[in-house]
């Protein structure tokens, strides 16, 4: 397609063989990602998409003046990573800015005159008059899945049944797991389901893009190996950022075990209503925990929530139910919601339920080095937590804490996680300063760095030792006393 008398479109834009893979699949799909690793050169052929797309409506449909945009988190980063690429980029020739007030680029009349309007997403709602031709989305896993929502619907205009949308992202972030489901997965909800064959995703690596230097490439892979496998190749099971990067199904999920009479068991739950109520079961042999069942439901009714636990336990002796502390202040008559299963289970020869450990940093610590140690496993009989797990991510603000992200029909939410957390912290580990705090107060006044990063590691292992017999003894209590010593 020539865009002038002298040069086609692949002749300026000259993409990579993957940037060129892209364009053929958004021309192709309705919704198409472009997802990987750093430097695949994901922002410059989506800014590129937009415009030619214009001109291909104007060229083959002559429709005049569409509008397309392409969109960022805020105008900083809008103005970083496209505006100021794009001043550089586009030929005086092919259009000209406006970057006062409405921040657009407008295509010459000759090529259709289409705007590529340039806006941030501080607040998607300022745009639900607007009709686009097209959306480009620059990182989308940076947004949460109400906000693809939301634009998707703003994709109407007349005469173009398919309005395209695309984006450009790394794994990770606030967003990394509805986009892994959609894209990657390909797991959509009943009413997305006849949009599926429109999604479209193409691999981006490093490797891929031939303009990066090898200096550039060599020094993505001296990154910290999470953040590495994420930037360098695009990994979409190990992110930077995750929090339970060290989480592996091969080795953490195993099938559903015979349970012995004699191993202890007790219940954790995370309580809900609007939000799912999840609930889940362990045992312990030894040193050794099992998360065996899985219980995970929104809007039920604490008497159906009582009745739900007892039949899943049936023929099996619990001696403990630790319940998010939240659950004790909140009465929906003159009971306390605490109070009201804890007359259900009681019923069924259950514990009623007791305040949870809620130290969200302790607890969040002792899981992970349960699974760096191999001392905890997960059943296949837990699909919800199987899915939480590895999407969890480091807040921001609070980096030894995981960020809080509500359940919604196509974002997994945490409340899994909270509820296996509340079952391992208050069982498996005393309460008290988290261990984070106690490693920096003993630490800090020790002035030689080596010396510093010595004495750290060894207060590390003395704590980890001490975490396996805190876990064994609590076992060897609970087998004593069920025998009667």
């Amino acid at each position: 397609m020539e865009i002038s008398p002298k040069q086609s479109w692949p002749e300026l834009i000259k993409p990579t063989p993957r940037q060129r893979e892209f364009i053929n699949a958004a021309f192709a799909h309705d919704f198409t990602l472009y997802g990987g690793a750093a430097g695949g050169g994901k922002s410059y052929i989506l800014r590129w998409f937009l415009v030619m797309y214009l001109h291909s409506l104007y060229a083959n449909h002559r429709i005049k003046n569409a509008q397309v945009a392409l969109f960022t988190e805020d105008y900083p980063t809008l103005w970083d990573r496209q505006i100021s690429r794009m001043q550089a980029e586009f030929p005086a020739w092919l259009g000209n800015f406006y970057l006062s007030e409405t921040k657009h680029f407008r295509l010459n009349r000759q090529w259709g005159g289409g705007y590529l309007m340039l806006r941030n997403l501080d607040d998607p709602s300022k745009y639900q008059s607007a009709e686009f031709a097209a959306i480009g989305v620059d990182e989308l896993t940076k947004n949460e899945k109400g906000v693809f929502d939301y634009l998707r619907f703003r994709l109407r205009w007349p005469g173009i049944e398919h309005p395209k949308f695309i984006a450009g992202t790394n794994p990770g972030g606030i967003g990394h797991a509805w986009v892994k489901k959609l894209w990657i997965e390909k797991n959509f909800p009943p009413e997305m389901q006849s949009l599926a064959s429109q999604f479209a995703f193409v691999q981006a690596k490093a490797s891929d893009n031939p303009h990066l230097t090898e200096a550039y490439y060599n020094s993505l892979k001296t990154l910290p190996p999470d953040m590495a496998r994420a930037f360098a190749e695009g990994d979409w099971n190990l992110f930077a950022g995750q929090y339970f990067d060290i989480w592996n199904e091969a080795e953490h999920v195993i099938r559903p075990i015979d349970l012995k009479p004699w191993w202890t068991r007790w219940i954790s739950m995370d309580w809900g209503f609007a939000h799912p109520s999840s609930i889940h079961w362990h045992t312990q042999d030894g040193d050794s925990t099992v998360t065996y069942r899985e219980f995970h439901h929104d809007r039920m009714s604490e008497h159906d929530i009582g009745q739900a636990i007892i039949d899943l336990s049936k023929g099996e002796r619990i001696d403990a139910f630790y319940l998010s502390p939240d659950a004790f202040a909140k009465r929906t008559s003159n009971d306390t919601v605490a109070q009201q299963i804890g007359e259900v289970v009681s019923r069924g020869g259950i514990p009623a339920p007791s305040p949870a450990d809620n130290d969200r940093i302790g607890g969040w610590r002792l899981m992970y080095q349960l699974l760096k140690s191999g001392l905890w496993k997960v059943t296949t009989d837990c699909p919800q937590l199987i899915r939480c797990i590895p999407t969890l991510i480091r807040d921001e603000n609070h980096l030894e804490d995981v960020l809080k992200v509500d359940a919604s029909e196509n974002e997994i939410g945490d409340d899994a996680a909270d509820s296996v957390r509340y079952g391992l912290k208050t069982r498996l580990s005393p309460r008290g300063t988290p261990f984070e705090v106690v490693l920096k107060e003993k630490t800090v006044a020790v002035p030689d760095m080596t010396s510093r990063a010595i004495y750290t590691q060894k207060l590390i292992a003395e704590h980890t030792k001490q975490t396996k017999q805190a876990m064994w003894q609590g076992a060897s209590r609970m087998r004593y006393a069920r025998h009667g010593h």
